[in-house]
């Protein structure tokens, strides 16, 4: 049986042409398959999303060793202080760029339960469930899928590998947002003002944003569309907004608390923008970019998608190896198999400079040119060459799901086509043969969550700066010195009991304050032996804990 399309407005069959009066605005239509999926089976798949997506996530919020680092220790003292009233944390603590939404929506649970990394994730777990169902809510409506299709295509999203699935609850200042403001752009892609606000708010939080953002104007470009007076006082006016909005928020940075309680504000020269830390960090030198290409598709893409085998403890804590290398093979053929469908259609589907006649085809594509712009923009960076650096392209997630969601759309003869296309010789065998490659390719990565989970609920491993910090409150080692990795750590870990601060790339100034005023009564924490006239000497797991007094 296939499928028809209505425009609610005019009750005109896409792509026939009315009897009289202009054709109907893509944004008015609204894709209703004749055997569409009932509201039931719709919500099934979005709550079968949300329980993969808990799964996925639950470690890394309830098992504080297993993803958790003083960038993210920061991220927790900035809502701490903002609950208290004690800071006004616009941006992340010691620069003028990435504002502190992170730090925001974390202030709101600790206004009602005390600090703990779970506390801090939990807004980000909830943002995981919401694009998770927001995704699969779009591919229903406007890629017009039936409930199962949106769910398998939502699948590489829903159910990423744990070292992915740890950076998409991290509280690194923007995660998991630029995903989420992917898909709400594409909401109000007709509403310049929601538009260019919303643009603008997901730039500062985190320049990933701009990616969809481009894949939006590039969709309207191809089609033609983009080129209307109508259209470019659409995108005129988003700019206006978005440029008028950033620089309100630009005012306002003589207003935050830049290093923390009690320091002065910023002078709104200070510092850099997101807008001039991109420009620092990119290399287009073709010999650089080109090595970087080399690099994510050797490592950093096997690794998101979980195909490459990773040792114990890398980028997440754990005695066990990460990845499942065979995974690689319905991985493989499900890409494989959705590109060959899609490349057999050739170009009728997608004409440029013309409206497609099954206008379906539009999110998936832009949820595509999201990811691969994504990983593209990591391309142009200098030193990108670590696994570190998957924080950064996690849009790359969107891509095959809009890959899947395509090759969907344009199935075979049993199945939904386009009103210009013929069916596709055995298409809905090759339908068959793509879910399924998906499906296994996502329980292969949800058996690892499970196997996770499982180390974690019966020999979870030892949590260092737990240690570390519940024995400094012990020994009443209240101000002192630490590297940046440890200090700002235990800090938070502690709820500011200790207070350390590093010597150089200081973000709390109160602590350095704090350490400086104690003079030798300060506690140093390193990884070499006290010196011999240091009173106190005490080695904790890895550490010493020096004090002279």
């Amino acid at each position: 049986m296939g499928h028809t399309w209505r425009d609610v407005r005019t009750m005109r069959e896409v792509g026939r042409a009315p009897a009289a009066g202009p054709p109907a605005d893509p944004a008015d239509l609204v894709l209703t398959p004749v055997r569409a999926s009932s509201s039931r089976a719709i919500w099934a798949a979005i709550l079968a999303a949300a329980a993969l997506i808990v799964l996925r996530s639950w470690v890394f919020l309830q098992y504080e060793q297993a993803d958790f680092d003083a960038d993210q220790a920061i991220v927790g003292l900035m809502a701490m202080h903002l609950a208290e009233g004690r800071a006004w944390p616009l941006f992340f603590y010691g620069q003028l760029y990435m504002m502190g939404v992170q730090a925001w929506m974390a202030a709101l649970v600790f206004l009602t339960s005390p600090p703990t990394v779970f506390g801090l994730k939990l807004p980000l777990l909830i943002l995981n469930v919401a694009t998770g169902g927001l995704l699969v809510w779009l591919l229903v409506r406007d890629a017009g899928l039936r409930a199962w299709q949106a769910f398998v295509s939502a699948l590489w999203f829903v159910a990423l590998p744990p070292i992915t699935a740890s950076r998409m609850v991290q509280a690194q200042g923007g995660t998991i947002e630029p995903l989420l403001y992917a898909l709400l752009l594409w909401m109000l892609r007709r509403r310049a003002l929601a538009f260019g606000l919303l643009f603008a708010f997901g730039f500062l939080q985190r320049e990933f944003t701009l990616f969809a953002a481009v894949a939006i104007v590039a969709v309207e470009a191809w089609t033609g569309e983009l080129f209307t007076r109508r259209r470019l006082a659409h995108w005129l006016v988003v700019l206006l907004v978005f440029l008028g909005a950033r620089q309100t928020v630009t005012l306002l940075r003589h207003t935050a608390s830049m290093f923390g309680p009690d320091a002065a504000p910023p002078r709104l020269a200070d510092g850099v923008t997101n807008v001039d830390l991109v420009a620092k960090s990119v290399c287009l030198s073709p010999g650089v970019m080109a090595g970087n290409v080399g690099w994510l598709a050797g490592h950093n893409v096997p690794t998101f998608f979980g195909v490459q085998a990773q040792p114990p403890g890398a980028l997440i804590l754990s005695g066990q190896p990460s990845g499942v290398p065979w995974a690689a093979w319905p991985l493989g053929l499900a890409w494989l198999t959705a590109c060959g469908l899609v490349v057999r259609r050739g170009s009728r589907w997608l004409p440029p400079l013309r409206a497609p006649d099954d206008p379906r085809v539009l999110l998936p594509v832009m949820l595509v040119l999201t990811g691969i712009l994504g990983l593209a923009g990591v391309a142009t960076g200098c030193n990108i060459r670590s696994l570190f650096t998957i924080r950064y392209h996690l849009l790359l997630a969107l891509a095959p799901v809009g890959l899947t969601a395509l090759a969907f759309v344009l199935r075979g003869p049993s199945g939904t086509t386009s009103p210009s296309s013929s069916a596709l010789p055995g298409g809905d065998r090759w339908m068959s043969v793509m879910s399924a490659a998906v499906v296994v390719w996502a329980a292969a990565m949800t058996w690892t969550h499970v196997q996770l989970l499982h180390e974690y609920r019966t020999s979870p491993p030892p949590s260092a700066y737990r240690v570390l910090a519940d024995d400094l409150v012990a020994q009443g080692d209240r101000y002192g010195w630490a590297s940046y990795w440890v200090s700002y750590h235990v800090d938070f870990l502690s709820r500011e009991r200790v207070q350390l601060s590093p010597t150089s790339a200081i973000r709390i100034s109160e602590y350095a304050r704090q350490a400086l005023k104690a003079g030798p009564r300060a506690t140093v924490v390193g990884n070499e032996p006290c010196a011999a006239g240091d009173r106190t000497s005490r080695k904790v797991l890895d550490w010493w804990v020096c004090r002279r007094d």
